[in-house]
């Protein structure tokens, strides 16, 4: 007889054998409803004591019925789309998968905004349209003796100031509340407060989670804050970034270009004006992926799982408050990967 039980709601993949393999090694049952009626898999949550899933929203509703559970974990670094404050009163542990494409998303920032920095796309639809001319009317700037602006200096960013930081010639700024002086050195940037970053920076990449306070972090005001001509991307959340005030600055010109790989509707409407904009490069939340980056994440998430089934705890987890619910706050060795997120907490919630 199985120990525990885990559902796998939805997810997407086209396998779930690297979860069945842990699972089953850890001597649980898994059950993959990824194909079963949205009710069906439900009911099925209801006896679970674990339950994987991507995209689906998890709402206060849906954590009444999950009588059994003792962890819900998403298959990526946010959960925004889950009722944490509602999982924490019913003593479920709210688990991620923070550190697993670290290079992948940092790479994809890199390659948005040199895309945008030298006109890439718009002269691949000019040649594509029939156009070819060696003169030059529009006007591209060199990289080197550029800012950079990093908003967010977890693992994500630092990986892109450490990219970016040899052999650029790029000055680095980063803004982070929860980030030491020493370890932002470490990387090649220096600490600044937002508003200093956006009036120095030509470039500004977002590497914010989408929390209450991130919410429209980018905003009509913050916009413009930033240079004229100026560049964002965006390989965070959609809702760090107002869009209808993006619009507008890209529009007026205000910004050259901004490089998105989310958005605050996803899937990205067919009207949307971001799919045509002359100014953006546009990208469908690819940033995560690469073949190796997501055998990593079905891995680390069935682990995870498996874990906390088992009697243990994660490594990771997006509410530690529950571990105090639960008398195991002491017992619980964090990863390097949520320090941030525990200096967040505790800033939040001193008792922790």
């Amino acid at each position: 007889m199985a120990r525990f039980k885990v559902v796998l709601i939805e997810h997407g993949y086209a396998s779930s054998e690297h979860e069945r393999r842990i699972i089953a090694a850890a001597g649980g049952e898994f059950i993959d409803a990824e194909k079963r009626p949205l009710e069906e898999a439900l009911k099925l949550c209801e006896e679970a004591d674990g339950i994987l899933f991507r995209r689906l929203t998890i709402t206060r509703e849906l954590i009444r019925r999950f009588r059994r559970c003792k962890i819900i974990l998403r298959y990526g670094v946010g959960t925004d789309n889950v009722d944490s404050a509602a999982a924490t009163e019913a003593g479920i542990i709210v688990g991620h998968v923070p550190g697993y494409c670290i290079e992948e998303v940092s790479t994809q920032a890199v390659a948005l905004l040199l895309a945008c920095v030298r006109q890439v796309v718009t002269n691949h639809k000019k040649i594509e349209a029939g156009g070819f001319d060696v003169n030059r009317y529009d006007a591209i700037h060199r990289v080197a003796g550029r800012t950079l602006g990093l908003v967010g200096l977890g693992n994500i960013g630092q990986s892109v100031a450490r990219k970016l930081g040899s052999g650029w010639g790029l000055r680095i700024l980063a803004t982070d509340p929860y980030v030491e002086p020493a370890k932002a050195k470490a990387a090649g940037a220096e600490l600044v407060d937002l508003e200093t970053l956006l009036r120095e920076s030509e470039y500004v990449s977002l590497h914010a989670p989408l929390l209450p306070e991130t919410k429209h972090l980018i905003n009509e005001r913050t916009l413009a804050l930033m240079k004229p001509g100026a560049i964002l991307v965006n390989t965070a959340r959609g809702g760090v970034v107002d869009g209808g005030a993006l619009l507008k600055a890209l529009d007026a010109g205000r910004l050259a270009a901004a490089g998105l790989d989310v958005f605050e509707e996803e899937p990205l409407p067919a009207d949307s004006p971001f799919r045509r904009h002359p100014r953006t490069v546009v990208t469908d939340h690819m940033a995560w992926y690469s073949v190796e980056s997501q055998v990593e994440l079905q891995t680390i998430a069935a682990q995870e799982i498996a874990r906390v089934c088992s009697g243990g705890l994660p490594a990771s987890l997006m509410n530690p408050e529950v571990l105090k619910k639960l008398g195991r706050f002491n017992e619980w060795q964090p990863s390097d990967v949520v320090r941030w997120q525990l200096k967040r907490m505790e800033a939040l919630s001193p008792s922790l």
